[in-house]
């Protein structure tokens, strides 16, 4: 049977050194649909000179969910797969997606594992071990959810597991990294602030050193010599930051004084799940029918 079309979605803010092998591993979509955040690299530029096939559109920067189910909404085909500026797919990987697309899709979401890269080599413990995010789906049964960092897709039904990994070049940069790790603690901090979390000495102290504990002896980051120590280490500092900056945020109201929180997406349509969506108009149109 033919293969069903999909889009991929790749997001970017200032990617110029990752997006031409992230656009390779993935032209063999139907419809490559870039959404960039006003990049200032020259990412853009790149993309529209070696890539004339890809769809690009740019939006300013409310949150990854945000983004990506905005780009959802706006994708050409029901079928969509998720891919970041630093993730590649695999020829095996590319394979498996082929014909599972070719055959009968039997879920409406499929996860992909990721092997870690660090500066070069993998690394393979600390929690990465367990890696998988879901990213390919029918986007009229999949949904982030309103979170501004960390939102995992909500999907009608259950998830099946692809067997293949895509790679992902998490680390490329230490300058790189602990700048993402900061900007990503400040909106998670925002995120349990609107949530209406507190924290205090305990729990600064407690998620930091439980953090290095869990990923580093639990979870085996010891046997990744120097790379996992690091790895280690940037994530326990991203722990530490974000509950730092939640006391702080607290502290601020405590004090009356303004309380910085990111712009957020306040359009209500992003975030209804379709399924739900669409059951509702269903219930209203029975309802409504004269009996």
């Amino acid at each position: 049977m033919p293969r069903t079309p999909f889009t991929a979605i790749i997001h970017t803010l200032n990617e110029i050194e990752n997006i031409e092998d992230c656009i390779r591993s993935v032209d063999f979509a139907d419809e490559v649909y870039l959404v960039d955040s006003f990049s200032t690299d020259g990412t853009i530029e790149l993309v529209r000179r070696k890539f004339p096939r890809v769809r690009i559109e740019q939006r300013e920067y409310l949150g990854a969910a945000s983004q990506k189910n905005w780009a959802i909404d706006r994708a050409t085909h029901d079928w969509i797969f998720v891919i970041d500026a630093d993730e590649r797919v695999t020829p095996k990987l590319r394979d498996e997606m082929q014909r599972t697309l070719e055959g009968p899709l039997d879920h409406w979401a499929y996860s992909v594992g990721r092997r870690n890269f660090m500066l070069g080599r993998e690394v393979k413990y600390s929690g990465l071990q367990r890696d998988r995010v879901t990213r390919l789906f029918h986007r009229g049964h999949a949904r982030y959810p309103n979170k501004r960092v960390h939102a995992d897709l909500v999907v009608d039904g259950p998830t099946f597991d692809l067997r293949e990994k895509m790679e992902h070049y998490y680390i490329r940069a230490f300058d790189h990294m602990i700048a993402k790790m900061t900007r990503y603690a400040n909106w998670s901090s925002a995120q349990m602030y609107i949530d209406g979390k507190t924290t205090g000495l305990w729990g600064i102290f407690s998620h930091t050193i439980g953090k290095f504990v869990r990923d580093y002896i639990f979870n085996l980051g010891f046997l990744d010599g120097t790379r996992g120590l690091i790895s280690v280490g940037m994530h326990v500092y991203y722990t530490f930051w974000k509950y730092a900056k939640l006391w702080e945020l607290t502290q601020l109201k405590r004090l009356g004084k303004p309380v910085p929180l990111p712009k957020l997406d306040e359009e209500e349509g992003r975030w209804e799940l379709p399924w739900v969506k669409n059951q509702m108009a269903d219930d209203r149109r029975q309802t409504a029918e004269p009996k």
